[in-house]
């Protein structure tokens, strides 16, 4: 019988750069270019958006930042940072004069009734107001930190999918995270222009990445296989060029 042999996994050698120093040296966003932050719970997915947020957003290019959860002491603590007016609907009664202030985003946070028909209902008709505003308005960055609860619990996916797939003409980019990759459209991985995934353990998970496209998923998937807590493996699709993200 003949022996097969197995083929040795690639060895990728990629520059690893300082969150701080990614951000300062590495990092540029352009408007209307959506971002993907992949990652279990814990891996530091939203604090790293924030993160890039606070580099991103000015008074010419807005974010409005759409909170699903009644609680989120990750959100409220940076916020904190960011001084963004939270809101509890939308728009705000006064939109037209916080449109020409100095200021650089939003905060979109409904009230909760913690009753899950009533929450459902009320978060898809604030957030799809929201949604809607930000891409016929443009020159806005639209961050939705739970694309899966966006799209399927809350039945966003249509608008979500038009902003992924129109919106970069309009200067709309949506930052979008996920802690199910395997259950966001397929959307969050082809017209991502930037990614950033966390060690998955979930192999059903990483087998999405072969939609990211134009990249060798197999790849992808020993670089964030080894990737340790709070490390991020950063693609920008046009190039597309490669880094590690490591704690400072």
């Amino acid at each position: 019988m003949r022996r097969t042999s197995r083929q040795p996994p690639t060895v990728v050698r990629l520059p690893s750069f300082p969150r701080s120093l990614f951000i300062k040296e590495r990092w540029l966003y352009k408007e209307g270019e959506h971002v993907s932050f992949l990652g279990p719970t814990g891996s530091g997915k939203t604090t790293l958006e924030f993160e890039l947020m606070q580099d991103s957003a000015n008074p010419d290019l807005r974010a409005i930042i759409l909170v699903v959860k009644p609680r989120d002491e990750t959100i409220d603590e940076w916020n904190k940072k960011l001084q963004f007016p939270i809101v509890r609907d939308w728009p705000p009664h006064d939109l037209k004069r916080f449109w020409y202030r100095d200021k650089s985003g939003w905060v979109l946070w409904p009230r909760h009734a913690f009753d899950p028909e009533k929450d459902d209902k009320h978060l898809h008709d604030v957030l799809r107001r929201a949604l809607l505003d930000a891409y016929k308005r443009g020159h806005t960055i639209t961050v939705v930190d739970e694309a899966f609860g966006a799209a399927n619990e809350l039945k966003l996916a249509k608008e979500l999918i038009t902003i992924w797939s129109r919106g970069r003409s309009m200067g709309n980019g949506l930052w979008a995270g996920t802690q199910k990759p395997s259950h966001v459209p397929t959307w969050f991985y082809s017209q991502a222009h930037h990614l950033f995934l966390a060690n998955d353990p979930d192999e059903r998970n990483r087998e999405r990445f072969g939609e990211i496209g134009g990249i060798d998923s197999k790849v992808i998937e020993e670089i964030v296989i080894g990737l340790k807590k709070f490390e991020f493996l950063y693609i920008r699709r046009e190039g597309p060029r490669f880094c590690k993200i490591i704690p400072d």
